[in-house]
C-alpha cells in the first residue's frame, strides 16, 4: 500500500522540479520474489529509496526441483520485468543495476532467461555469486548498524541461499554462503510431519563450518537480513514474544517456531496476516536463524530494514576510492583470518608483503597495473603459504586451490582467478596454455598474472632466509636491463642466490635481464624507470 501512495504522488507532479535521470533504481530477482527500489540522493549523497515494488514470482520452485526455468516460469518473470520497465520509465530513471541471486545462478537455463529479459526490456540483469551477495548485504547493515567493537554474526536468509558472515570490529573476517534458503529447503524436503527433523539433519555440515570459522568466541551482535527475518521480528510483537520489533531473543525465537510449527499455512495466512508467499517459508526460516545463532552462542537477534536491494543501490552511489577502501577491509581481513586459520609463518608473510609492495610501487611503468592488481597483489603475498596447511609438497598448487574455494567479498570470478594463479605461480612452473586456470583467462589477465607472479617470486627471493635482512631496494630499469640494488644486514648472498633463480621468470614476464648490486654506495638514486 506504502509504494502504491509513492506511485500516486509521483504520477502527480511532485517530481516535476527533479531533472530527468534524477532517479535511479535496483532489482533483486531472488528465488522467492523480484524486487524494484527507486530512489533519490539525500543530502548526503546516499541513497533515500522512496517507491518499493514486489512481483510474487517464485522461480525457485522450478530451480530447486529440476534445475531449470520453465516455459511458464521464465513468461512470467518476463511480465513482471515488463511491470518494472513501465515503473522505470514513469519515474526517468537515469541509473539501474539488476542482479539475480541463487535460483538464476544454479539453474541450467538461467542465463538464457537473462538474455530474453535483456531483449525484451532492455534490462541487463547481471547472475551475482554468493560472496557479491553477502558483500552488498554488508553494505547495507554496516550503514544502519554500529559493528564497531563487535564480534558480529550477520545472517541473510533468502529463497535459495543462506549468507554468513562475521564481522569482528567492522571487518569481515569470514563469509560463507549455504545452500539452504527458505524455498530450496521446502522443495527438497516437503512439508509433511518430519520436515523439522529433516531440517535439523540436513543442518549439521552447516553447523560444523560454521563451528570452525567462530571458533571459541562468543557473538556478541546477531543481524538477521532479508523479508523473513523482518516479518519474524514483526510477528514476536505481534504474539507479544518481544518488545521490539527489531529484535527479538533466541528463546523467544524458539517459542515462535513452536506457535508456527502448530499452524497450517491457511491459519498464518488469516490468524497472522502473512502474505501467501511468505506463510510457507517462515518457518524455516525461523529454524534455520535459531540454528545459526545457537552455534555462534548469540542471545538475540536484531532484524533492521537492510538487505540486498539497498545494498545496491549504496554501492551504485559509493565513491570509487570508498568501494576500493571496502575491498581492501574484506579481503585484508580475510587473509588475516586465513593466515590464523592455515598456521602461516606470519613474520615471513609480513616481509614478503613489504617487499613486494615496495617493488610493485617501483616498477609501476614496467608492469602498468593498477590499485586492483595491487591489492591482489598484497593478498597474495600475505597468504601465499597457506597451501602448507594441507601438504609442503606442492603448497603453491594448494593454496591457488584454497583461494579459489574461499569466499572472497568483492571479487570478480576473473580477479579471483588471477589471485589463485598469482598464488600458483610463486614458485617451480612458469605459466602455461596447458594449465586449465590459467589457460582460461584473457591476454590481459594472463599479463597480470605474469607480473604479479614475478614480483612475488622476486620478494619470497628476497626473503629467502625469513629474517627480514633486506631493508631497502630501488629499482633501476632500461630497455634491457633490470638492476635490483639491495641494502641490507649481513652479505646477503642467499638473497642474490634466490634472486638469481628468478632471472628466467624476470625475463618472460618484462623482457628484461635481472642484475643484482648488493653495493650500493652513497645514497640510494631515485628509481630511472
Amino acid at each position: 500500500m506504502e509504494a502504491a501512495k509513492i506511485e500516486i504522488a509521483a504520477e502527480s507532479g511532485d517530481e516535476a522540479s527533479l531533472a530527468p535521470g534524477a532517479y535511479m533504481a535496483a532489482i533483486d530477482v531472488g528465488s522467492n520474489a523480484m524486487r524494484l527500489g527507486i530512489a533519490l540522493r539525500d543530502d548526503k549523497g546516499g541513497p533515500n529509496i522512496i517507491l518499493r515494488h514486489r512481483e510474487p514470482v517464485r522461480l525457485g520452485h522450478d530451480a530447486f526441483t529440476t534445475g531449470r526455468l520453465s516455459e511458464a516460469t521464465q513468461n512470467e518473470a518476463i511480465l513482471a520485468f515488463r511491470q518494472f520497465r513501465r515503473i522505470l520509465d514513469r519515474h526517468h530513471v537515469g541509473n539501474l543495476r539488476a542482479t539475480a541471486t541463487s535460483a538464476m545462478r544454479d539453474s541450467e537455463n538461467g542465463p538464457e532467461l537473462a538474455k530474453r529479459i535483456l531483449e525484451d526490456t532492455g534490462i541487463q540483469l547481471d547472475l551475482i555469486s554468493g560472496e557479491e551477495e553477502a558483500r552488498l548485504v554488508y553494505l547495507s547493515i554496516a550503514t544502519r548498524v554500529d559493528l564497531d567493537h563487535h564480534f558480529a554474526l550477520l545472517i541473510d536468509i533468502g529463497g535459495g541461499s543462506v549468507e554468513v558472515t562475521l564481522s569482528d570490529d567492522s571487518q569481515i573476517v569470514a563469509s560463507q554462503s549455504f545452500r539452504i534458503g527458505t524455498v530450496r529447503l521446502l522443495e527438497m524436503l516437503g512439508t509433511g510431519g518430519n520436515f523439522n527433523l529433516l531440517l535439523r539433519e540436513y543442518l549439521d555440515g552447516m553447523r560444523s563450518k560454521l563451528r570452525t570459522q567462530i571458533g571459541r568466541r562468543k557473538v556478541d551482535l546477531c543481524i538477521g537480513t532479508g523479508g523473513n527475518c523482518v516479518s519474524l521480528g514483526e510477528l514476536g510483537l505481534q504474539l507479544g514474544l518481544s518488545a521490539s520489533s527489531t529484535e527479538i531473543t533466541r528463546k523467544s525465537l524458539k517459542k515462535l517456531i513452536k506457535h508456527l510449527s502448530k499452524l497450517p499455512v491457511e491459519e498464518r495466512i488469516r490468524d497472522l496476516g502473512l502474505r501467501p508467499d511468505r506463510a510457507d517459508v517462515i518457518l524455516p526460516a525461523a529454524m534455520v536463524l535459531q540454528e545459526i545463532m545457537s552455534v555462534g552462542k548469540a542471545t538475540s537477534l536484531r532484524t533492521p530494514d537492510a538487505g540486498l536491494l539497498d545494498g545496491i543501490l549504496l554501492d551504485m552511489v559509493a565513491p570509487e576510492r570508498k568501494l576500493q577502501h571496502s575491498r581492501r577491509i574484506s579481503l585484508l581481513g580475510w587473509a588475516r583470518s586465513a593466515k590464523k586459520k592455515y598456521q602461516v609463518d606470519n613474520s615471513h608473510a609480513l616481509a614478503v608483503t613489504r617487499l613486494a609492495l615496495d617493488l610493485f610501487a617501483q616498477t609501476g611503468p614496467l608492469h602498468g597495473l593498477g590499485e586492483d592488481e595491487k591489492l591482489l597483489l598484497e593478498v597474495a603475498a600475505c597468504v601465499h603459504e597457506i597451501g602448507m596447511y594441507v601438504r609442503v609438497g606442492r603448497y603453491h598448487r594448494h593454496a591457488a586451490y584454497l583461494i579459489m574455494a574461499a569466499p572472497l567479498l568483492g571479487l570478480s570470478v576473473q580477479e579471483r582467478t588471477i589471485l589463485a594463479e598469482t598464488v600458483h605461480y610463486q614458485r617451480k612452473s612458469f605459466p602455461s596454455a596447458t594449465h586449465e586456470a590459467f589457460a582460461g583467462l584473457g591476454d590481459a589477465a594472463k599479463k597480470k598474472v605474469w607480473a604479479m607472479s614475478a614480483l612475488l617470486r622476486l620478494a619470497i627471493a628476497l626473503n629467502k632466509d625469513r629474517r627480514d635482512r633486506v631493508h631497502n631496494i630501488v629499482v633501476d630499469c632500461d630497455d634491457k636491463t633490470l638492476i635490483l640494488h639491495i641494502e641490507g644486514r649481513g652479505d646477503l648472498l642467499l638473497e642474490r642466490w634466490a634472486v638469481l633463480q628468478v632471472a628466467d621468470y624476470i625475463k618472460q614476464a618484462f623482457g628484461r635481464n635481472l642484475q643484482i648490486d648488493l653495493n650500493l654506495a652513497g645514497e640510494i638514486a631515485e628509481p630511472r624507470l
